[in-house]
Order: structure tokens, then C-alpha cells, then sequence
């Protein structure tokens, strides 16, 4: 099984279709929302590297013979950061299960917010919990997938926030990342300590 977003799209879905919303093409402002010096030239390396022009591949396909909304998270760009445009991608692709009466299934990998794009980025959070509390209310389900690591805002919202949540075996699952977690705590922010604590 791959390991790249549109290769466990594929694994997981037949029929993948990409779901790209109009507004992510638009073109960005130099060094992103806050202007961090030499963003550009990491998004253009993250590019290059995954393949990918962002952290989160959405799409429609079909799971066990259902209509499905399909995320995945592509680790290799920006450690899976949530973004702007990561933010707009996911709202659109949980705006389109609405509209298509569909289940969302989120293949999660994320390192968290991108600090590169500041309270920009932060504000996302929000946002994806929003379309989380819609589509719930829409009486559609989620289901997440958490992949090793699943940390920071992409755990707090879309993964822990989901109806079902499962996890890849021994999978880093928590607020925090392992460089700022508290030392003597080796299972807690683990997937099976997340399902051990409830």
C-alpha cells in the first residue's frame, strides 16, 4: 500500500475522483498570508518532493460500494501542515458530502498548523471543526484514520472530532508532538493511549 496520499486514496476507494475548489488556484501573496521569508521556496521544494501543490488531497470515490467524500493527507508536504488553502480544501470537500448526502472518510497525517502562515493558519481550525458540526447535523457520518503522527489542530478537529476514529497500530496521536510533549509519558500520545484514556 503507498504511503502518498493519492496512493492510499486508490487503496481505500474505487472510482477516485479529485475535488480541487475553484479558489485554491488562485494566486498567493508572496511568501504567503504574513509574508515569512522564503516560504515560497518551501512550498515550491514540498512540491517538488511529494508531487503535490498541497498537504491534503481530497476526492469522491466509492468505499465498499458507497458514495464517499475522500481526505488524505500527503505527510511529505509541509509535515502535512494545515494551511489556508489546506482549510479551504477541507471545508470544500465536507460542503460537497453535504451536497451529495455522502460520508467523509479522513486519512489524517498532520504535524498541525503552519506556522509559516500564523493566525492564518490557526484560524483553519475553526473553520474545519464548523464543517465538522454541519455535516454532523446534516446526520452524515465521518470517519477518521489516524496515520502516524496525527498531531497539533489536525488531532484536536478533524481526527478526534470525527464520529468514529480509528488508527493505524502504534500511530503518534495527540495535541502535541513528540519534541514538546511532557518527558515519562512515552504511551500517552500514542493511538492505543488515546483509546486506553477514552
Amino acid at each position: 500500500m503507498s504511503d502518498t496520499a493519492r496512493g492510499l486514496l486508490t487503496t481505500v476507494a474505487d472510482d477516485v475522483t479529485e475535488l480541487v475548489p475553484p479558489e485554491s488556484s488562485a494566486p498567493a501573496a508572496p511568501d504567503g498570508p504574513i509574508g515569512w521569508r522564503g516560504y515560497d521556496l518551501q512550498r515550491a521544494d514540498a512540491a517538488r518532493r511529494s508531487g503535490e501543490e498541497e498537504s491534503v488531497v481530497c476526492g469522491t470515490g466509492r468505499v465498499g460500494g458507497v458514495d464517499t467524500v475522500l481526505v488524505a493527507f500527503e505527510f511529505a508536504h509541509l509535515g502535512g501542515s494545515i494551511g489556508e488553502r489546506t482549510g479551504l480544501r477541507l471545508r470544500h470537500a465536507f460542503a460537497e458530502a453535504r451536497r451529495r448526502s455522502a460520508p467523509v472518510v479522513s486519512l489524517v497525517a498532520t504535524g498541525g498548523s503552519r506556522m509559516q502562515e500564523g493566525m492564518r493558519a490557526l484560524s483553519q481550525l475553526h473553520r474545519i471543526a464548523r464543517a465538522l458540526a454541519a455535516h454532523r447535523d446534516a446526520g452524515l457520518p465521518h470517519v477518521a484514520v489516524v496515520r502516524d503522527p496525527t498531531t497539533g489542530g489536525g488531532w484536536a478537529t478533524l481526527a478526534s472530532g470525527a464520529d468514529v476514529t480509528v488508527a493505524v497500530p502504534g500511530a503518534q496521536a495527540g495535541f502535541a508532538g513528540s519534541r514538546v510533549r511532557p518527558p515519562g509519558e512515552p504511551h500517552a500520545y500514542t493511538a492505543e493511549g488515546q483509546y486506553a484514556s477514552g
